[in-house]
């Protein structure tokens, strides 16, 4: 038996209310793919550091945020929007705070796995016409960019096709309906998504590694 509790680690609140719903079914689907039966995951948390470091650099308040919930999860994801330059957001404001982390953790080195949209979070929402029906009735026809992570502003398109089928404004709880509906099928046409399932799936395995779980091959 395995146990599993992931931690979140984001740029923003509307991150957080997205990516921990989005992780909690993400991380069970691939558990029960590789370890059926026998495996435990637990609801997955948000962490930051403690207050007074908030405002320091980045790589410190990984670390920190790890210090203080130490011992609670056994796997950290790590979200950096891209900016057009995921490559530069991996080097620059994950890789740091992995290091800076496994410097300072003082029991079972941290297992860490960055997740990086090649813009925002936001174009991972515009995936799934069918979780945009569901909030604005089945009969609305959404605009979807037909690729997603090439739209030039994620979060004015979100907006806009709320708006289009009716939405007034930006509610405080579309993050959270989203990161709870997106169909992950249509999240996997996106190569960042791709990347990031990827990687969280090796960690996954690590973690089971770790705690004396061997799995064999993956059937094709």
């Amino acid at each position: 038996m395995i146990y599993l509790r992931a931690a979140l680690f984001a740029e923003g609140s509307s991150d957080y209310d997205f990516l921990l719903r989005l992780l909690n079914r993400l991380i069970e689907w691939i558990a029960a793919a590789l370890y059926p039966g026998d495996y435990e995951v637990a609801e997955t948390i948000g962490i930051d550091a403690p207050r007074p470091l908030q405002k320091g650099k980045r790589a410190d308040r990984i670390a920190a945020a790890c210090i203080e919930y130490e011992g609670l999860f056994e796997l950290l994801v790590i979200h950096a929007d891209g900016d057009t330059d995921p490559h530069a957001a991996r080097t620059e404001r994950i890789e740091p705070g992995i290091a800076a982390l496994h410097a300072v953790t003082r029991e079972q080195p941290i297992v860490a796995v960055p997740c990086i949209p090649v813009r925002e979070i936001e174009a991972w929402m515009l995936a799934d016409a069918g979780a945009f029906q569901e909030r604005l009735g089945s009969k609305v026809a959404p605009a979807l960019p037909g690729d997603p992570e090439r739209e030039g502003d994620p979060k004015a398109a979100l907006q806009q096709i709320l708006k289009d089928g009716g939405a007034r404004r930006l509610p405080a709880s579309i993050y959270a309906f989203f990161g709870e509906r997106v169909a992950l099928k249509t999240l996997r046409s996106l190569p960042a998504f791709q990347t990031f399932e990827a990687e969280l799936t090796a960690a996954i395995r690590e973690v089971a590694s770790s705690q004396g779980h061997y799995q064999g091959p993956t059937r094709k």
